[in-house]
């Protein structure tokens, strides 16, 4: 047996609680890169996905054992 590390990736949705002058200034924080993410959040049911194309990118990289 072997063991392998399989990229994967899936969605979680949250909200943040923002102070702001307006919404748009609002969403402006929120996407800013100093806004941090949401604690308050839920993992997307069925969202999860093996990333095929970064596996068979792995297949054509030669690997040496140790």
């Amino acid at each position: 047996m072997e063991t392998y590390e399989i990229p994967c990736y899936w969605q979680m949705y949250g909200t943040l609680e923002i102070t702001a002058k307006d919404l748009d200034d609002a969403i402006a924080i929120a996407e800013s890169s100093e806004c941090n993410l949401p604690t308050n959040r839920n993992y997307v049911v069925d969202s999860f996905e093996v990333d095929h194309d970064m596996v068979e990118d792995e297949r054509d990289v030669p690997h040496h054992r140790v």
